[in-house]
C-alpha cells in the first residue's frame, strides 16, 4: 500500500490515546504511513461528537480516520471501563452515537456476552472488536499534541469530559490535564528497561482506593487481600491502598504512599509476583498491561473481559483463575517459593506483550481489522 494516511482527531486526553498513537508512530517509521493530528471536527462524525448527552465520554475515546487510495475508514478506540449503554448516570461505557457513525469500533474492555445480551449493541456487533488494554505512556507526537493546550476544544464545537464523572470545565482545566499527560509519563522504551530490575520484593499489591459508594464491595475485597498479605511476617511485600484523599478510618492502617509513574514502575519491577484484582466494573486495569510489559508473574482474579486473550495465551489461565482472598494470597506465596515457575510465567507474559499487546502490534492489528472491510495484503509491520 502507498499513500496511506492516518488522522487523529484530538478530542480525547493524551493519557488514553497516547498508547495507540505510539503504535502508529512506530509503523510510520517505515515511510508507508503518514500521521497527522487534527483539531477540526470531521463532517461525518460531527453530529455524534457534538451530541451533548454523550460529550462527557469523549475524554477516553480516541477517534481516527484512515485513508488509502480512494477509500476512507473512520474508527474509534473506546477505553472506558464499563460495557454499559447508560448515558444517564455518566458511568462510562459505549458511546452510542459514535458506534452508529464509525466503520469500526474498538473496545478495550470487550465483553461478547454483554454485546449479545444488549440489543442496541448486538445490532452493531459486526463492527465491534476487542483491542489491547493501554497504560499511560509519553507519546512521541509531543509537539502536535501540545497544540491542544493553546486551542480550546470549545472553539471546535465540543466539550469533552476531563475525567470520569467530571464534565468539561474550561480551557485552563483542559490544558492542565494535557500538560500533565505529556509531562508525567515515561516513553515506552524507558518502561521496558525496567525488566532488568533486580527482584527484592516478594509480592506487590498496591491498589487505588475508590471513595465512591458503588465501589464499597470491591474495596472490602481488596482489603481482605491486603490484610492477609500483611499478616505473613516472612514475606517482603509492597501492599496497601493508595489514595489522594484520606482513607476511611477502617482502612487507615493499610495506606500506601502515593507513587508517581517512575516510583510505581520501579516498585512493580522489583516484585517476584504481582497480585491482580479486576478493575472497576470488572475491567482490565492498566496494572495488567504494565505487569505483562515488565515480564512479571501474576496471580489474581479471572479476566472478566477480552476472552480472546485467554484463548490465544493458555499460560494466563495459570495466573488469572482465583477469586477468594485466601486462595489468591496462597497461590502468590506458592509462586514466590517456586522462582523457576515465576520466571517462566514472567517470560511468557513479556513475550505476549511484545508480540500481541505492545503499541506497535496493536496498531498493526487495527489495520488488519480495517483490511477485512475493503482491502488486503498489508505492507505494515513493526
Amino acid at each position: 500500500m502507498t499513500g496511506a494516511q492516518l488522522t487523529f482527531y484530538d478530542t480525547s486526553r493524551a493519557y488514553y490515546a497516547g498508547y495507540y498513537l505510539q503504535g502508529f508512530d512506530e509503523l510510520a517509521k517505515n515511510g508507508k504511513l503518514q500521521i497527522r493530528v487534527a483539531h477540526a471536527l470531521p463532517a461525518r462524525l460531527k453530529s455524534a461528537i457534538q451530541d451533548a448527552d454523550w460529550q462527557h465520554l469523549l475524554f477516553a475515546m480516541a477517534l481516527f480516520r484512515f485513508q488509502q487510495g480512494g477509500y476512507e475508514w473512520y474508527f474509534c478506540i473506546d477505553t472506558h471501563d464499563s460495557n454499559s449503554v447508560d448515558v444517564t448516570h455518566h458511568t462510562g461505557g459505549y458511546h452510542l452515537p459514535l458506534l452508529h457513525s464509525v466503520d469500526v469500533y474498538f473496545k478495550v474492555n470487550y465483553n461478547p456476552d454483554q454485546i449479545e445480551s444488549t440489543p442496541v449493541l448486538k445490532d452493531s456487533s459486526e463492527k465491534i472488536f476487542s483491542i489491547s488494554q493501554f497504560f499511560p505512556i509519553r507519546p512521541s507526537a509531543f509537539l502536535s499534541l501540545s497544540r491542544r493546550m493553546l486551542l480550546t476544544p470549545r472553539l471546535f464545537g465540543f466539550k469533552p469530559g476531563i475525567n470520569y464523572n467530571a464534565p468539561y470545565k474550561n480551557h485552563f482545566t483542559d490544558a492542565k490535564f494535557r500538560l500533565r499527560d505529556l509531562k508525567n509519563y515515561q516513553p515506552l522504551e524507558q518502561i521496558l528497561a525496567y525488566r532488568a530490575t533486580p527482584k527484592d520484593i516478594d509480592i506487590f499489591f498496591v491498589t487505588s482506593f475508590r471513595h465512591n459508594s458503588r465501589h464499597v464491595e470491591v474495596m472490602e475485597h481488596r482489603d481482605q487481600v491486603i490484610k492477609k498479605l500483611s499478616s505473613i511476617a516472612s514475606l517482603k511485600t509492597a501492599t496497601g491502598f493508595s489514595s489522594e484523599k484520606a482513607l476511611p478510618e477502617k482502612y487507615a492502617k493499610v495506606i500506601y504512599p502515593r507513587l508517581n509513574q517512575v516510583d510505581y514502575l520501579e516498585t512493580l519491577a522489583r516484585a517476584k509476583v504481582v497480585i491482580y484484582t479486576q478493575g472497576i466494573a470488572g475491567c482490565l486495569s492498566s496494572k495488567f498491561g504494565l505487569a505483562m510489559a515488565l515480564g512479571v508473574a501474576v496471580i489474581g482474579e479471572p479476566l472478566g473481559n477480552n476472552p480472546d486473550l485467554l484463548i490465544a495465551n493458555p499460560h494466563l489461565k495459570e495466573q488469572f483463575s482465583y477469586s477468594d482472598p485466601d486462595e489468591i494470597v496462597g497461590r502468590a506465596v506458592d509462586l514466590v517459593t517456586n522462582p523457576e515457575q515465576a520466571r517462566r510465567l514472567g517470560a511468557l507474559n513479556a513475550h505476549m506483550f511484545d508480540n500481541q499487546l505492545a503499541p506497535c502490534p496493536t496498531a498493526e492489528y487495527i489495520l488488519q481489522v480495517l483490511q477485512k472491510f475493503q482491502f488486503s495484503d498489508s505492507q505494515y509491520s513493526c
